[in-house]
């Protein structure tokens, strides 16, 4: 008799709405832990000096609006080319600061005018050799010297060799 009683009460707890609402609830926990991102691990800060070059002057005015284009290439390499840099001779320097933490990028661009009478430039060029064949998620930033962002931009590249994204500071 006691078999009958203990059969009803579980066919009587496995009909009740809360048994399906427990039950989803812990579903749902399962799922959110599965898809749980797993920690990025440090933050890595990596410096670099450009190379910088005159590419694109008609008759004393700049052509090129300021961008930042990235090409991947077979080896896992990337170029980062900036373009648009204005007030910068070829006795000036630009230098990036790069944070990076995961797939999470930041760079911070760092711009030395130079002296006046140097010719003018208007690239810099990086090779960022540290990327995996992964999906990054970037962040560019243009800075002063006080710190003051003046232009900066964002984007997802995934280092694939061919890939060529290029994406305007504003």
């Amino acid at each position: 008799m006691s078999f009958n009683k203990n059969i009803m009460l579980l066919a009587s707890i496995l009909q009740s709405v809360e048994f399906y609402v427990i039950a989803v609830t812990i579903a749902a926990m399962v799922v959110a832990l599965c898809g749980k991102r797993a920690a990025p691990g440090p933050v890595r800060e990596i410096l670099l000096s450009g190379v910088i070059s005159r590419e694109k002057v008609c008759d004393g005015t700049h052509l090129v609006e300021p961008a930042i284009e990235f090409i991947c290439f077979d080896d896992g390499s990337v170029v980062l080319r900036r373009h648009g840099l204005t007030d910068v001779t070829d006795r000036g320097a630009v230098s990036l600061a790069i944070e990076l933490k995961g797939f999470d990028v930041v760079i911070r661009e760092r711009i030395v005018s130079g002296r006046e009478d140097g010719m003018p430039v208007d690239t810099a060029s990086f090779i960022l050799d540290f990327m995996a064949p992964e999906h990054y998620f970037i962040t560019y930033r243009s800075e002063l010297p006080s710190g003051a962002v003046v232009m900066a931009s964002s984007l997802t590249l995934h280092n694939r060799p061919g890939i060529h994204v290029t994406k305007r500071l504003i």
